[in-house]
């Protein structure tokens, strides 16, 4: 057994010692650095190109508003108030939680964004469409928006 381990050690101080003057004897290439500078139109081509959409300023608060998020609350008969929200790709909590906050489904919006990251449901946001009620607690909207 002694024989096996003194073998062994001696495997590894061997390997050891020719990968260190391996490392220290090869040059490592240098990394070639490409200066070429890029306007901002050729940028937004080679975004165009890669399948990204760009959007100026302007253009962007147009599709906002174009937005159907901004639906009305629906106050039934009992009292309750049912709202269906849209949730488009990039919503964050906190402009989830203005819009429900909004339509009077919940009170503070702080609130529902803290549930929702202490919970971990901020990560499962489904794109889509999501009927709420005033009546529901935060756990049940946070289950109705999210896949959690």
């Amino acid at each position: 057994m002694k024989q096996w381990i003194q073998a062994f050690s001696i495997g590894l101080l061997t390997s050891t010692a020719v990968l260190g003057i391996t490392y220290w004897n090869t040059e490592s290439p240098e990394a070639e650095v490409i200066t070429e500078s890029m306007s901002e139109q050729d940028m937004m081509d080679d975004l165009e190109q890669s399948g990204y959409r760009v959007l100026s300023n302007e253009e962007w608060a147009a599709v906002k508003a174009e937005n159907p998020s901004t639906q009305k609350a629906e106050p039934s008969s009992s009292g309750d108030t049912t709202y269906t929200i849209d949730i488009a790709e990039g919503t964050t909590t906190p402009e989830i939680g203005g819009k429900l906050v909004d339509a009077g489904i919940i009170e503070d919006a702080d609130d529902f964004t803290a549930f929702m990251e202490d919970g971990d449901y901020s990560r499962y946001i489904q794109i889509g469409q999501a009927t709420v009620k005033s009546t529901m607690s935060l756990e049940e909207i946070a289950g109705a928006i999210t896949s959690k």
